[in-house]
C-alpha cells in the first residue's frame, strides 16, 4: 500500500506535529507500506512570529500541491492541519488520484483565527469557512484531539474519531531515564515551556506571580520558549515591575525533560476562546512528568473535566490569579511528591495510538471508495 503525509513540517524539524506523524509514519513502514513525506520546505522556530505569515503559508501550501500532484498514485493521503487549510489540498489531491483522505486536526481553521481576532468574522472567513465543511464532508476520517474539537466536527459534517497527541518516543525515553532528577531547593519555580501562541493565557501567570512577589513568596516564574506572545508578555512582565520571571530560548531537545524536572511545577494554558478549536501540544508531555501540573483554562471543557482526575493537577479559570496565587502556596508549604503510578501512562498512550493509527489505515484502504469509512472507533483520550 502506498501512502502520502502532508504536514508543514517533517523531521529533522521540531515541530511536534511532524515529530508525530512521522512517527505514524515510522509505524506503517514497520509493516511493509510505502510511505512518502511531502513538507513545505521550512522550517517551524524560525517561522514564529516572523512577518509576511500569509505570504509564507500560501507558499507553502503551493509547493506541497505541486509536490503532490507529482506522486504516483496512493491509496492513502494523510494531512495535518499546517499550513491553514491543507485540508483543501489533501482533498484535492484524493480526488485527483482516488484515494482514500485521513486528515488529524490539530487545530481548526478559519475558527480558530476568528476566535483570536486575526480575521474578522464574515467575508473572507465565512467563504474559506464553507470551503473547508465541504473538505470535512470529503474526508473519509476526521481525527480530532478530544470532545471538545469532535463536537464541532460532527456538526461540520465529518466522520470523527478522538485520537489526542502523544509524547514521542524520544521524549518518552528521557522521561523514563531522567525521572529521577530533584527539583530544586530555592527559589520555588514554576515554568511555562514551549510556544507562547496567541491561543495561550499568559496575563494570569504574570499576575499570579505579582501577587507572590508582593507577599515576598519567594517564587520565580519561568516562561521557556518563545512564539508570537512572547514580546507582549515581556512587556506586561516589566509594567507589573516583576523581579522574579526569567525569560529563556527554546531548551533543546535532548534538555527538555530536564529543564521541567528541575522545577516545582508546569504551567499549560489555553484561552477559553479557542475551546475545542486547539489541544495544547505541551500538556503530554506535562502529563508525563512527576510533577504538579497547573492548567489555566476553560472550566468546562474536555481538558479541565479529564484533569480532575488527577490529584497533582490545579485547575483554574483565566483571570483567577489569587486562586493560583494560593494554590502555589499551598505546594510551597506542603511539597506535592508525584509517584510514578499517578502520572500519566505515555509510554503505553503512545504504543496504543500508534496500533491504532495502523488499524484505521489499513482497514480503510482496505474498504470500497463507495463508503466514507469503515473502522471501528477506538477511545484513545487521557485515562
Amino acid at each position: 500500500m502506498r501512502l502520502l503525509f502532508l504536514n508543514q513540517y517533517f523531521p529533522p524539524d521540531p515541530a511536534p506535529t511532524g515529530v508525530l506523524l512521522g512517527e505514524v509514519a515510522g509505524a506503517l513502514r514497520e509493516r511493509g507500506h510505502e510511505v512518502e513525506l511531502i513538507d513545505a520546505q521550512q522550517q517551524y522556530r524560525t517561522g514564529q512570529g516572523s512577518g509576511g505569515r500569509m505570504r509564507r503559508e500560501l507558499a507553502g501550501l503551493g509547493r506541497m500541491l505541486r509536490a503532490g500532484l507529482s506522486q504516483r498514485r496512493p491509496d492513502v493521503i494523510i494531512s495535518g492541519t499546517s499550513p491553514p487549510c491543507l485540508l483543501v489540498i489533501a482533498t484535492l489531491l484524493a480526488r485527483r488520484f482516488r484515494a482514500r483522505s485521513i486528515h488529524w486536526a490539530m487545530d481548526l481553521y478559519p475558527d480558530l483565527a476568528v476566535a483570536l481576532g486575526e480575521i474578522p468574522p464574515g467575508g473572507i472567513a465565512l467563504g474559506i469557512e464553507s470551503v473547508m465543511r465541504w473538505c470535512y464532508r470529503r474526508t473519509d476520517l476526521t481525527l480530532a484531539l478530544d470532545d471538545d474539537m469532535a463536537e464541532r466536527l460532527v456538526r461540520y459534517g465529518a466522520v470523527t474519531e478522538c485520537l489526542r497527541p502523544w509524547i514521542s518516543e524520544r521524549m518518552g525515553t528521557q522521561v523514563r531515564s531522567n525521572g529521577v532528577v530533584t527539583a530544586q531547593g530555592e527559589p520555588w519555580t514554576w515554568i511555562y515551556s514551549g510556544n507562547l501562541g496567541r491561543a495561550h493565557e499568559w496575563e494570569t501567570l504574570l499576575a499570579a506571580q505579582s501577587i507572590l512577589e508582593r507577599q515576598h513568596a519567594g517564587v520565580r516564574l519561568i516562561f521557556q520558549g518563545g512564539g508570537p506572545s512572547w514580546n507582549l508578555a515581556q512587556a506586561c512582565a516589566g509594567e507589573l515591575r516583576l523581579q522574579h520571571v526569567e525569560w529563556r530560548p527554546y531548551a533543546a531537545q535532548e534538555g527538555l525533560v530536564d529543564s521541567l524536572l528541575a522545577c516545582n511545577a508546569i504551567v499549560v494554558t489555553q484561552k477559553p476562546e479557542i475551546q475545542g478549536l486547539l489541544w495544547p501540544s505541551k500538556l503530554s508531555l506535562a502529563l508525563a512528568v512527576p510533577r504538579p501540573l497547573l492548567f489555566v483554562g476553560p472550566l468546562g471543557g474536555a481538558i479541565a473535566r479529564e484533569l480532575r482526575d488527577f490529584p497533582h493537577a490545579g485547575v483554574f479559570a483565566p483571570g483567577d490569579a489569587e486562586g493560583i496565587a494560593g494554590w502555589i502556596l499551598a505546594r510551597q508549604r506542603d511539597p506535592l511528591i508525584v509517584p510514578r503510578e499517578q502520572t500519566f501512562d505515555a509510554e503505553a498512550h503512545r504504543e496504543a495510538s500508534l496500533r491504532r493509527w495502523v488499524e484505521v489505515v489499513e482497514q480503510l484502504a482496505q474498504s470500497p471508495l463507495t463508503e466514507r469509512k469503515s473502522v471501528a472507533p477506538t477511545d484513545t483520550r487521557v485515562q
